[in-house]
């Protein structure tokens, strides 16, 4: 669902303003340091409440201000647009969707799917599989709406769990939560390895087109427990050691996702170039199955692309998010119009101190 528009009051250094979007491209050219990151954080905000900058939203408050206040306009698939806004203040967050309160913060979610490329790109293969596992719940929470319930049962029943463990009880009494514990497990996993088997082709597929490698590189997930067993088995074959550790050890908490090239792991034989371009191609590809499946586009936030990429990746990324109709919010220091990016329907906005107008 593209964004028409979006009015922005208080927050961090912004001017209050109101922008017109393009459903495509929409370029924020000025130096360092303008408030041109700070323009990606309030999309980034209004579609997760929370912010890629801070733990607590009152610190993206102007100074001198009681609160900040974001209002979008989104085009459904039905070609209407609706309201979507988001009030914050040291008391409150308040959002709303076509002016109806807002009971569950994910709703915001699933009307913006954010893909954000920022710096670091390189940390979802680079660090810990926390960033794998949270890549593989984006493509669910948008693709299977009922697997936002499934997990959320899970991390109840596994706090649950774990607390008990942590509290000395005997067995017969932690044992009482393994059934719940495996059916939903289970259930998560089922969920996790359909999704990648229809995403693995995908990725490859967008990999082809970024990176130019003699070989494709390997996606493969691994559950979070012995395959060969189902997860009531190993819950009771692992409770003394869970119970001297005092936690659920295996599971899909500890589930992972896997990249290999030329049978080493992508981290070791990639470029850090070449890291960011497939990260680029799974975000891509999720984004594509994405709107296959629900015919939903997503939100692209690309901060100083230029810094990321050299001009002739600039142009693959940006060809490729044109094949899935995505809308990109890109910021620059230099206008990158004569790039050959070849985005028909661009937007122009300068930003300085602050101010954001667009260059007409």
């Amino acid at each position: 669902m593209p964004l028409v528009s979006l009015s922005i009051d208080q927050f961090r250094n912004l001017a209050p303003v109101t922008l017109q979007f393009s459903p495509q491209l929409n370029l924020f050219i000025g130096a360092n340091a303008t408030g041109k990151t700070s323009l990606l954080e309030t999309l980034y905000v209004l579609a997760r409440a929370r912010s890629f900058r801070t733990r607590s939203l009152v610190k993206a408050v102007q100074v001198g201000a009681s609160g900040f206040q974001l209002v979008a306009h989104v085009r459904t698939t039905q070609n209407s647009d609706i309201p979507v806004g988001l009030k914050c203040s040291e008391k409150e967050l308040i959002a709303r969707i076509n002016g109806q309160p807002v009971k569950r913060l994910s709703d915001l979610a699933a009307l913006f799917p954010v893909q954000w490329l920022g710096g670091n790109l390189h940390r979802l293969i680079e660090e810990g599989p926390v960033y794998r596992r949270q890549y593989l719940d984006w493509g669910l929470f948008h693709v299977k709406p009922a697997y936002v319930t499934v997990w959320k049962r899970f991390q109840k029943l596994l706090k649950q769990r774990n607390a008990a463990l942590r509290s000395g009880v005997t067995r017969k009494e932690i044992h009482a939560w393994d059934y719940e514990l495996a059916s939903s497990a289970e259930e998560l996993h089922q969920f996790r390895e359909h999704y990648m088997l229809n995403l693995a082709d995908r990725v490859k597929s967008v990999s082809r087109e970024l990176l130019d490698l003699s070989e494709d590189i390997q996606v493969s997930y691994r559950k979070g427990w012995a395959s060969e067993m189902t997860y009531l088995k190993t819950l009771e074959v692992g409770l003394d050691r869970d119970r001297e550790q005092k936690y659920t050890r295996s599971g899909p908490q500890r589930a992972e996702l896997v990249f290999h090239y030329q049978n080493r792991p992508a981290n070791e034989h990639l470029s850090r170039g070449q890291q960011k371009l497939f990260v680029l191609a799974l975000q891509v590809a999720q984004a594509s199955l994405l709107r296959q499946e629900t015919e939903q586009t997503s939100l692209f936030l690309m901060d100083d692309l230029g810094a990321e990429l050299d001009e002739e990746n600039q142009q693959r990324v940006m060809r490729l998010l044109q094949t899935i109709e995505a809308q990109a919010f890109v910021t620059a220091i230099d206008d990158p119009g004569k790039s050959g990016w070849n985005m028909e329907v661009v937007r122009r906005f300068h930003v300085k101190h602050g101010f954001i107008s667009e260059v007409l």
